[in-house]
């Protein structure tokens, strides 16, 4: 429904001999109903039609519906069409594909594979050691879900990997409302690692990432080191997964500090883990840490064949009317493109200090945004925020690339790796 007039709230009365549930639910069928009439009054029909969606037998269709009805066939039979002439995807290391449905490029929703403006154009990277992606552009974690939701929205087989929500040992409700909080150029979040734990996770999901046709890296978080082990265990042999990514975002449950505010402790998280698989594991650093480098070099050393930097930066919204916080929790993480110059000089230092690949991340929007992260050392970006609002955004940012490879005649993406960093001295 495009537009709905204003509606005075109602208090709905509680019936005690319900449970909470059941009332939530009588509440949700008393406004579905209201929606309904209101629906009714604005197509000026019956209720009876504004349910089924079709004109009542005693209605004669009208100029504009006929207009409408016409352009919906066709439209629908211009997406078969298109569906069948689309080639099945190319799967990643491991993953059994079978499907070959999806949707297309990103300002065409009805063209062909063949036509992807960045084929043929060298975007490969070495996202981490062991891992390499047909392009460097993957979603972040936390905001693509599963993966799974965006399969009918966009052709995820486009990007180089996707990273699913932070995945805990058992499942978790999240935090209380409210969780999100708009900032002048961002976000803040309080989510809380809402998912329904790591036996779930690959119960549910493993079967629908091995149909997508992109590699799957897990991202995942805990409360001690036991919790990533056995996360990772639990993962173990998922179709589709190629990597994880380790949240040390999280406090230990020993003394409270966030494992990766303390090399020491980030260390330990890494090497676990590092023995507990034979993939690839991806440390997320936090900006909040009093020394990343000194945190990103103590990951590298305990094994970790890539970084991401970075995760969210503390921050607080105040509902002055209220006279509190905004968000349930207080405090939350800030994301978007507020957070970018801090991602590209995190990026920048740890570059200069390690040997294995960096994953960057914080307020990527567009393919110029990406190629700040890529010219200050970074091998591959992660889109997050940006999909809020434009759930295309990764994929105009591979198209991006690919057209500043073409523009500056250049071999391959590689060429523009590290570019910014200081040159090396002899």
């Amino acid at each position: 429904m495009p537009w709905r007039r204003f509606r005075k709230k109602v208090e709905r009365p509680i019936d005690v001999s319900k449970s909470i549930e059941e009332s939530l639910e009588d509440a949700a069928d008393a406004e579905a109903e209201e929606d309904l009439t209101e629906l009714a009054e604005l197509d000026d029909a019956t209720i009876a039609e504004a349910a089924t969606g079709e004109p009542g037998e005693d209605r004669a269709p009208t100029e504009l519906g006929n207009k409408l009805r016409g352009v919906l066939e066709d439209a629908a039979e211009r997406g078969g069409e298109a569906r069948r002439e689309r080639r099945p995807r190319s799967a990643p290391r491991g993953i059994a594909l079978d499907r070959s449905s999806g949707a297309a490029r990103s300002d065409d929703a009805h063209a062909a594979p063949d036509s992807y403006p960045e084929l043929g154009v060298d975007l490969e990277v070495e996202a981490a050691r062991g891992l390499r992606l047909k392009n460097p552009v993957m979603t972040a974690s936390g905001t693509f879900g599963q993966g799974v939701e965006y399969a009918e929205l966009i052709d995820v087989s486009r990007l180089g990997a996707i990273v699913n929500k932070g995945t805990t040992p058992a499942a978790r409700p999240g935090n209380p409302q409210y969780r999100i909080a708009e900032t002048p150029s961002g976000i803040l979040n309080s989510i809380g690692l809402e998912n329904p734990g790591a036996l779930e996770v690959a119960r549910k999901y493993g079967k629908a990432w091995a149909e997508l046709g992109v590699a799957v890296i897990v991202n995942v978080a805990g409360y001690s080191v036991d919790d990533y082990v056995y996360v990772v265990h639990e993962m173990t042999g998922t179709p589709g997964v190629v990597a994880y990514e380790i949240n040390v975002s999280c406090p230990n449950v020993k003394g409270g500090m966030l494992f990766g505010c303390d090399p020491d402790l980030a260390a330990e998280v890494t090497s676990a883990v590092k023995a507990e698989t034979d993939l690839p594991v991806i440390v997320k650093l936090t900006p909040n840490a009093p020394d990343v480098v000194a945190v990103a070099r103590a990951c590298e050393q305990a094994g970790a064949d890539a970084l991401t930097a970075i995760n969210t930066v503390l921050g607080m919204r105040i509902d002055t009317r209220r006279r509190r916080p905004i968000l349930g929790t207080g405090m939350g993480g800030l994301s978007g493109p507020a957070i970018r110059p801090i991602a590209v000089h995190v990026t920048y230092q740890v570059a200069q200090a390690v040997a294995i690949p960096i994953i960057g991340a914080g307020g990527i929007t567009n393919a110029q945004d990406a190629l700040e992260f890529l010219m200050a050392g970074a091998s591959s970006v992660q889109v997050g925020t940006a999909t809020f609002a434009d759930p295309l955004a990764p994929l105009r940012v591979i198209e991006g690339l690919a057209a500043y490879v073409k523009e500056h005649g250049l071999a391959s993406i590689r060429d523009v790796i590290g570019v910014a960093l200081p040159a090396p001295e002899d």
